[in-house]
């Protein structure tokens, strides 16, 4: 029984040491400077870390919990120059792991400040303080591939082509862009707005082979900006169509109009 007990615990060690090992070895895998750090409590708290009294640029953000397990409800990055990025990271997070890389609209973008919606997970060990910290990733660096995109420069390296464009009006719409037609294969997408700002509510990808692939890409985009690049499910897809829903707001700037573009 003590042995049992005993090697139990051991297993229980060198889950947590791998768990531990591994955020770390992901937080070295490029240049990623510590933003802040907030405490979180049982029940829902907004929470805000200031960012701005910093000098530099980031390509991407990420979130880790510290003390105990953490639940994500809402992530928002607020630039420098004003503009929101909501970010859809709603998860949970066991003590010493942390989030994917979360590309930044545009790339190589100046953070003001990122406000946070978090709890303390009930299924957590229950003991101690949680905390959930920031850490950014420098623009001289990347988590993944460069694909010369990112936002405002509109192509850079990467052999982007244009797979086709919309109209949007004020109301909600539903539009789909056909891709099949083309030959070709693709890593990633992007959109790119002009005449107006544009509120994407939800993209979804349908392969050549009939398999959907919804990308979260929730976000308003200024007139003349695009997303950041949104890498396909597999990499190096054929694509049937992209499905959109989106809107523009109500103003004086005519009419908006979205352009999916592909990378090679």
């Amino acid at each position: 029984m003590i042995r049992g007990r005993v090697l139990a615990g051991a297993m229980l060690l060198l889950a947590m040491a791998a768990t531990t090992a591994e955020a770390q070895g992901r937080r070295d895998d490029g240049n990623w400077e510590k933003l802040g750090c907030v405490d979180v409590g049982r029940r829902p708290d907004w929470d805000i870390i200031s960012v701005g009294r910093r000098e530099g640029r980031f390509k991407a953000i990420r979130v880790e919990a510290a003390g105990n397990s953490v639940s994500l409800l809402d992530l928002k990055v607020v630039y420098a120059n004003g503009d929101p990025d909501r970010i859809p990271v709603r998860s949970e997070l066991h003590e010493g792991e942390s989030t994917r890389p979360l590309d930044l609209i545009g790339r190589e973008r100046a953070i003001d400040r990122i406000e946070i919606v978090s709890k303390k997970d009930f299924r957590g060990p229950g003991r101690g303080r949680a905390a959930v910290c920031v850490f950014a990733l420098a623009a001289n660096d990347g988590p993944r591939g460069d694909y010369g995109g990112g936002g405002g420069g509109g192509g850079g390296r990467g052999n982007w082509e244009e797979l086709g464009c919309q109209s949007v009006g004020f109301l909600v719409d539903r539009d789909v862009i056909r891709v099949g037609r083309r030959e070709g294969r693709f890593k990633a997408i992007k959109l790119t707005v002009g005449g107006n700002r544009v509120h994407i509510l939800d993209l979804k990808v349908i392969y050549a082979n009939g398999d959907p692939d919804d990308i979260p890409v929730r976000a308003e985009i200024r007139e003349g900006g695009e997303t950041r690049p949104l890498d396909l499910r597999g990499f190096d897809r054929s694509i049937d169509r992209v499905e959109l829903v989106y809107r523009a707001p109500p103003n004086f700037r005519g009419k908006a109009r979205v352009c999916l573009q592909g990378l090679q």
